[in-house]
Order: structure tokens, then sequence, then C-alpha cells
């Protein structure tokens, strides 16, 4: 999921938490991943952009989130969580 977050982040540069996870709600079905119900998956959701934001991928302010330089080297394993 973190991967996808990382996409969808890096192409819109600034998103707010609700577009991203609906974003990330249709990538997921795309591409048949396990969801879950919905308050598991914002939870998830949430943890994830937390994860981002500590490791310096993105920066929060209220509840829009911003790409940072550093996002995309994050992909595929790079973050604990």
């Amino acid at each position: 999921m973190t991967d996808e977050l990382i996409i969808i982040l890096h192409e819109a540069g600034m998103l707010e938490f609700n577009d991203i996870f609906q974003r990330t709600v249709v990538v997921m079905k795309e591409k048949h991943m396990s969801l879950g119900g919905e308050e598991i998956l914002r939870l998830r959701i949430y943890e994830k952009l937390q994860n981002l934001v500590s490791a310096g991928g993105l920066v929060k302010k209220g509840r829009e989130y911003t790409a940072q330089p550093k996002l995309m080297t994050l992909r595929s394993g790079a973050l604990p969580g």
C-alpha cells in the first residue's frame, strides 16, 4: 500500500486526506488488493502517511499532504511498517 500512496502523492503533488483515501481505494480495487473494512483502511492509510512524513517524503499542513523530492526514494520497503 505504501508504494501506491507514494505514486498517488508524487503524481498529484498535494492532496487532502479524503482525496488520498478515495484514490487509494480505487487503485487497490483495480489491483485486486485486500481492502478490509473502511475504518481499518483509513487507519492504515493514515499510519502510512505519518511514516512518510516522518521519513521526510511528505509535509503535512492541516489535512493536506505535499510531496517532497525525497518521496520517490521511499518506495519498496525503504520504510518501516
